[in-house]
């Protein structure tokens, strides 16, 4: 497990959206998302509203990368996922989601929820140390 450090989560809190990646067969899938959260310095939560290729790529490879940024830099987070629609965890990240959500006046749920156990964390900063491993 690789740390992320508290200006990396705090990027992932904040920022509106990040992008997630996917890949099976070779084929990757990157998609917007917004109900996301750095849980602690191993590990983020994605939360699945609608996440149909997404899934179906992850039961196929678990393996993901997390690319979140603003104005002056950003990180990127690679890790294995592991997928939950049942139990403690997973219900409270989703009545979280659902109450986000219904106050924003969206009617969506979460189907279950990816935990990223984080592996390896990445600088998508420009300049001269943009793609270096962080940790």
């Amino acid at each position: 497990m690789a740390h992320m450090s508290q200006e990396c989560q705090d990027m992932i809190n904040n920022a509106y959206a990040a992008a997630f990646s996917t890949c099976a067969d070779g084929v990757p899938n990157v998609v917007p998302v917004s109900m996301k959260q750095a849980m602690d310095a191993e590990t983020v939560m994605v939360s699945d509203q609608y996440l149909n290729k997404s899934l179906a790529n992850l039961q196929a490879n678990p393996y993901v990368a997390l690319s979140v940024w603003d104005d002056e830099g950003g990180f990127q987070v690679k890790g294995t996922v592991t997928y939950e629609n049942e139990g403690p965890r997973y219900e409270q990240v989703a009545a979280q989601v659902q109450a986000i959500l219904s106050s924003m006046g969206y009617d969506y749920t979460s189907k279950g929820v990816c935990f990223i156990h984080v592996e390896e964390v990445y600088s998508v900063t420009p300049g001269a140390h943009a793609g270096e491993r962080l940790a």
